[in-house]
């Protein structure tokens, strides 16, 4: 028996998972708030200024929101990570597809964030134009579920 066959064999446990939707939500949130920072640059908005708007407490803080920012990340990555896991188990057929996946778990989170501030939810994020947060969460959704479909299909 080959080298290969011996590893696609192997199944990837709930904890691989978890840690492997972290480390991608990390780089996926990364991705996001760069393209944020560059989209801010373009009209003149400071990058300090784009990334206080994350900061939950409202302070004005950059690095404050950049770590929380980072955070909701890493934790919307594993909740990626463990659907993602159940779908390819599933049907083997999304394990090609990972970053289509992606882009509608992007979609799904942006909306959520449009409908928590239709509710009244009090956020500096409503500083960030609907246009570039939906490019952002697009952003953040395709390259989650791209590194999601490399780690699963490496396994």
């Amino acid at each position: 028996m080959s080298q290969k066959t011996i590893q696609t064999q192997k199944r990837k446990t709930i904890g691989d998972a978890a840690v492997d939707g972290l480390l991608a939500g990390i780089l996926a949130g990364v991705c996001m708030a760069a393209y944020l920072v560059l989209a801010g640059l373009l009209t003149d908005i400071a990058p300090a200024v784009m990334l206080s708007h994350f900061d939950p407490r409202q302070t004005g803080n950059w690095l404050t929101g950049f770590v929380a920012h980072l955070a909701v990340s890493a934790v919307y990555g594993v909740i990626f990570a463990l659907l993602f896991l159940g779908l390819t188990r599933l049907r083997s057929a999304f394990l090609h597809w990972g970053w289509l996946v992606g882009l509608a778990y992007g979609l799904l989170l942006f909306g959520v964030a449009q409908a928590a501030f239709l509710t009244g939810v009090n956020s500096g994020l409503m500083q960030i134009t609907a246009v570039n947060l939906l490019i952002a969460h697009v952003l953040y959704g395709v390259v989650l579920g791209y590194q999601m479909d490399r780690v699963v299909r490496s396994a």
